[in-house]
């Protein structure tokens, strides 16, 4: 390198000019006497700079063309050097929204197992729950099961893949053991199976008999867990299930994507749906804009048991040129809607409403914005069709205990209720 332009922001920590000092620019500096004799031309080319700042940390370096005579107006007009853009800010410790943690995202250990210490999830992922007990009632406990019986096992929802992730560990051993897992999230199942490929199933010894053919003890399928019935028949494998588990519901990193339009805590499109990609589906925004008064109305009687049912559908699509197009701004219609009401509620007074009052009121609006947002999503994705139609299927694909069949009975009595 015969020449080079070095610019250095102002805003840099001194650690990082001495880490930058060390590991780059002074093995640079000894190794090219050529180069150490271009320093003095950035101090002319940025009179703000220190000389001795030109050491600290390297953000745009070029070379230039050597030739025997240039000034510094040459120099500058051969290289330009790029703006440094800073990584962007967040207020507070620590990030709130999804695309700032990206530490989290990229699986940095440290700070995941910082962030489930604290109880907490960390972003784009999704823990578990009940897992023991899952697998009791499952009959996939060690003491339950005989290794060499036949084990199918449906996974209704794959989602983080961390039910899926037991049951493998459960079954690899297994002489002939499969687990067949679905999920309609075409962004979320491709990550799924690619985590569960590297991590549980490279634990599968393939000298066993159960590894037989590699990977085939799992299966991912991309389709909604209504059509197992049909995927079952057109596989031969009705009458084979030996369990099924369906956690319904959302996942963790689908409420912490802002994208997809979950959550009321942070603002994004009005979304929705569990396929993302699935343009035959309408948006959250799309059906509100679809529907009348009191067919919104009906929907957050039917499927959150919304107790301001009325008047919230009419103060979000009564004006159509008013229906809200973001999380946040449903969630704030839904709050300006429900406060008077939740205050008419207890007799406080508007004008004077106490630290323990204000503390009630919100909660109580969180989870009317919550429910409602929840009545939507479950339209949007035809939560409660879908969820009919696997019980109708189960007593034909599946071999389940008088017990099981009454309970699941019990539960389209009560959603058809």
């Amino acid at each position: 390198v015969s020449s080079a332009i070095i610019t250095i922001p102002h805003h840099w920590r001194s650690h990082d000019k001495m880490a930058f000092h060390k590991v780059l620019l002074v093995p640079w500096l000894a190794a090219s006497h050529a180069f150490t004799t271009k320093i003095p031309h950035v101090a002319t080319l940025i009179p703000s700079m220190k000389k001795s700042d030109v050491q600290c940390r390297l953000d745009f370096l070029s070379a230039v063309p050597d030739t025997q005579n240039h000034d510094d107006a040459s120099i500058a007009a051969t290289t330009s050097p790029k703006p440094h853009k800073r990584r962007e800010r967040y207020s507070g410790r620590y990030p709130k929204n999804f695309k700032d943690k990206y530490k989290e995202r990229q699986g940095d250990e440290e700070t995941i197992s910082k962030v489930l210490a604290k109880g907490m999830t960390p972003a784009g992922q999704h823990v578990p729950i009940m897992v023991k007990e899952c697998l009791h009632y499952m009959g996939l406990e060690d003491n339950q099961r005989d290794r060499d019986s036949p084990v199918l096992v449906v996974d209704c929802t794959l989602g983080y893949g961390g039910h899926s992730s037991y049951i493998l560990k459960q079954i690899m051993n297994s002489t002939d053991a499969r687990l067949i897992a679905f999920d309609q999230d075409s962004v979320e199942i491709i990550k799924t199976e690619e985590r569960l490929r590297k991590s549980v199933l490279e634990e599968i010894d393939t000298a066993t008999e159960s590894a037989g053919e590699g990977n085939d003890i799992f299966t991912a399928v991309n389709q909604n867990f209504a059509e197992l019935g049909s995927y079952m028949t057109s596989t031969n494998q009705v009458g084979k299930v030996t369990s099924l588990l369906a956690d319904l519901g959302l996942s963790s990193m689908q409420i912490d994507n802002n994208d997809r339009g979950f959550t009321y805590k942070r603002d994004g499109p009005l979304d929705m749906r569990m396929s993302p990609e699935d343009d035959s589906t309408e948006t959250a925004y799309q059906l509100l804009q679809r529907l009348r008064v009191r067919q919104l109305k009906s929907m957050l009687k039917n499927n959150s048991d919304e107790e301001f049912a009325d008047e919230i559908a009419f103060g979000l699509i009564g004006d159509r040129s008013k229906i809200p197009k973001t999380t946040m701004e449903l969630a704030d219609r839904v709050r300006d809607i429900a406060r008077p009401l939740i205050v008419k509620q207890h007799n406080w007074n508007s004008e004077q409403i106490g630290k323990n009052q204000a503390k009630k009121l919100k909660s109580q609006l969180d989870s009317t914005i919550a429910r409602v947002m929840q009545a939507i999503r479950i339209e949007v994705n035809g939560e409660f069709r879908v969820l009919e139609r696997l019980l109708e299927d189960i007593p034909q694909k599946f071999y389940l205990l008088e017990g099981r069949l009454s309970s699941s009975h019990f539960i389209a009595a009560k959603i058809e209720g």
